[in-house]
């Protein structure tokens, strides 16, 4: 059995990569290991690495076109399936890799890999020492399930993309990322999907990560335009996949944030963009949100393949 571990790179030099250097050290310290996993780096920057800066070891695939997360898990999930690999291992590029890690998921997936039910393989996530995954979502919230316990999570689960891993047979039984969720809330996207086709998400609650988030910290890596898109792709999920009740409680819980961000975070344009989502929320129709945020996902797939025929499109 083998894993695929693929690590979205995005304008960060590989030398700085928290998560490279831990991988190299684990697999350094075991051959066993080393045998068992395959790197692959998917680039979405600009510039492509020149080959001769590539460690030998790595599989390097750099995108023409930046599709985010979701573009880069479904390609490399097109070239895990071609090439025989049942399972997929993701991992951002600033995640802190214990040594013990992998080989506890390894472990994991060897045993779990005839158990066709189960779409992914879950470790525990702190932020912080807070445990941001896998968590279990309830009706407009989620919560985390009992430290410690292994097995398969009940209810609806969800988990953040890295770390997890997801098996090859299920991303592909459930059509894959969603490309208008191409980077905040691919996962919830995909988890959910997960749980509408009756797959199952494990605990591997013995492996854990420490994490980075840029949503849990505003004031050191939060920008104002990631906040905004993260705010329509949550307004959006909830729309596409939330009942009435539900999104009568969100737009509510939008207007309360507004109002907290402007005392809490030394940058005003959090709230100033929490209470633009807010009014978009009480302005604009369900129905009329839902159609915006699926023609902005097509356009931004058009800009994509080709910048002039999108300003055709925008013009007429």
């Amino acid at each position: 059995m083998k894993i695929l571990i693929v690590m979205v790179r995005y304008q960060t030099p590989l030398s700085r990569s928290l998560t490279l250097r831990g991988l190299h050290d684990a697999l350094a310290s075991s051959p066993v290991l080393a045998n068992m996993y395959t790197i692959m780096i998917w680039d979405n920057s600009q510039e492509a690495i020149p080959a001769d800066q590539l460690p030998p070891s790595l599989l390097y695939r750099h995108s023409e076109k930046n599709l985010g997360v979701s573009g880069a898990y479904n390609s490399s999930a097109h070239y895990a399936h071609e090439h025989g690999y049942p399972w997929m291992m993701l991992l951002d590029q600033d995640t802190c890799i214990p040594m013990d890690f992998l080989q506890k998921m390894a472990q994991h997936c060897e045993a779990l890999l005839n158990r066709l039910e189960i779409a992914a393989v879950a470790p525990v996530v702190f932020v912080r020492k807070f445990l941001v995954s896998p968590r279990q979502q309830l009706f407009n919230r989620h919560r985390a399930y009992p430290f410690g316990e292994i097995g398969i999570a009940p209810g609806e689960a969800f988990a953040i993309n890295s770390g997890c891993v997801l098996r090859v047979t299920a991303l592909q039984q459930v059509g894959g990322y969603s490309t208008d969720f191409w980077l905040d809330y691919s996962d919830l996207y995909l988890f959910h999907q997960f749980f509408l086709y009756g797959l199952k998400v494990w605990r591997a609650a013995d492996a854990t990560l420490e994490h980075d988030m840029s949503i849990m910290d505003y004031d050191r890596l939060m920008s104002p335009s990631r906040y905004r898109n993260f705010s329509y792709a949550e307004s959006a999920f909830n729309d596409l996949y939330k009942g009435r009740m539900e999104n009568a409680v969100q737009t509510l819980r939008v207007f309360v944030r507004a109002l907290k961000q402007r005392k809490k975070y030394k940058n005003p344009e959090f709230s100033r963009i929490a209470w633009e989502q807010w009014m978009y929320r009480m302005r604009v129709p369900r129905k009329e949100r839902i159609r915006r945020w699926i023609e902005a996902g097509k356009l931004r797939m058009i800009s994509q393949s080709n910048p002039e025929d999108q300003r055709e499109k925008i013009s007429s």
